[in-house]
């Protein structure tokens, strides 16, 4: 075993540090993998990522086939076919390698595939309560590792996945807690190809998990300090990771943040800024974590109010090891200005229309997130014109 790989046991099983990815053909066989289906979009293939998987595979005597038709922000029919295709080649075990899109995708096929012929991705929305399809107990699920190249999602440690529902034009979740994956492999050398703007991107999606997670209403204090030092880490990191591609600490606190970050949402849940960042990527195809980076700074504002104490503990994570002093308030502001400066030091778009959102669809997007039940864990409650201000306000 590797010294510098850490292990941790959770639902699933976590492996975590440089080389964490060459376990993937040994934890495959200890699960009594047969035929391995791996799910990686185009991008992971093109980069050289899914050749280190194949080779450790093959290494442990197991046959595989690669599944490369990820779609960003998945959709219903995407995934379906990826659960017609894990059923014709015979397999009965997943690898997922990527970001979100990628992650989710393998999540839910897991999910469907587990589950009766006739079933299909949208009849487990959430969405429909107690009218959704039942999720499969965990003896008929397909065994599944995770292994994230980007440090955004968090979805390698989380019980849930993210689909478009194209008709209907909204975000659904998936998932229970028999979803986590069965292994993940957070090897932060499978993100040190990642470019700039997807780093930066990803980055802020880990960062408002953290954030939200520790202002949520949902109480967990054994997570707390844990969420404090995912911030802290996103906050000394995250400018070194876009700028410097290549430096491995920067890489490595930064796929640590998101695995907390994914942790901290598994229990806490979310809040306003994902209710509003769902429907941008729905509606206007905005990246995901473009789409919090645009709207984090308008909901920390709006919900200081309800959590002063915990955003001025922000603002010292963010800060660190020089955080600013003063009176309560003042360093809970200095939580929204931080984001801020972070956002506008990576490059990232800080206005709805400079990524080609008009005035005229706010009111659509305000339905569609009040609709999107995250915001229920947030500090201070709102209303659908409470969101459509802040979109204004994000104009």
């Amino acid at each position: 075993m590797n010294p510098s790989i850490s292990t941790y046991v959770w639902p699933g099983q976590t492996h975590f540090g440089f080389g964490a990815a060459g376990l993937v053909g040994r934890e495959a066989r200890a699960r009594q993998a047969g035929h391995v289906f791996i799910v990686a979009d185009l991008g992971v293939v093109a980069v050289g990522l899914v050749g280190p998987v194949e080779a450790a595979l093959k290494a442990a005597g197991l046959s595989f086939t690669v599944y490369d038709r990820i779609v960003p922000n998945p959709d219903t029919e995407s995934v379906d076919a990826a659960v017609a295709a894990f059923r014709d080649c015979g397999a009965n075990f997943i690898v997922g390698i990527g970001g979100g899109s990628a992650l989710d995708t393998a999540k839910t096929l897991r999910l469907v595939a587990g589950g009766p012929p006739e079933g299909c991705t949208a009849e487990y929305s959430l969405m429909l309560k107690d009218k959704a399809r039942p999720v499969p107990p965990p003896s008929s699920l397909p065994s599944f590792i995770a292994l994230p190249t980007t440090a955004g999602t968090g979805s390698e440690v989380t019980p849930w996945a993210v689909i478009t529902d194209l008709e209907a034009k909204q975000k659904f979740g998936v998932g229970g807690p028999d979803l986590v994956p069965t292994v993940a492999l957070v090897d932060p050398e499978f993100t040190m190809t990642l470019p700039p703007f997807l780093t930066a991107a990803t980055g802020m999606d880990a960062l408002t998990h953290c954030i939200e997670a520790y202002v949520s209403i949902n109480d967990n204090p054994m997570l707390d300090p844990m969420i404090l030092y995912g911030i802290e880490l996103i906050g000394r990191s995250l400018r070194v990771a876009v700028a410097q591609g290549s430096n491995p600490a920067a890489r490595r606190d930064m796929a640590l943040a998101s695995m907390i970050g994914g942790i901290a949402i598994s229990s806490k849940y979310l809040g306003v800024c994902h209710s509003l960042a769902h429907p941008l990527s729905s509606l206007a195809n905005v990246q995901h974590g473009v789409a919090n980076a645009l709207m984090l700074p308008h909901q920390m504002a709006y919900s200081l109010p309800g959590a002063l104490d915990r955003y001025a503990r922000i603002s010292e994570a963010l800060d660190a090891p020089h955080p600013v002093r003063g009176p309560l308030r003042k360093r809970a502001k200095r939580a929204v200005k931080a984001v801020k400066e972070l956002i506008r030091d990576i490059d990232l778009p800080e206005h709805l229309r400079d990524v080609g959102i008009t005035r005229e669809l706010i009111p659509e997007l305000a339905q569609a997130a009040y609709r999107d039940s995250n915001w229920r864990s947030n500090p201070k409650g709102v209303t659908e014109p409470v969101l459509a201000q802040l979109y204004q306000e994000a104009f």
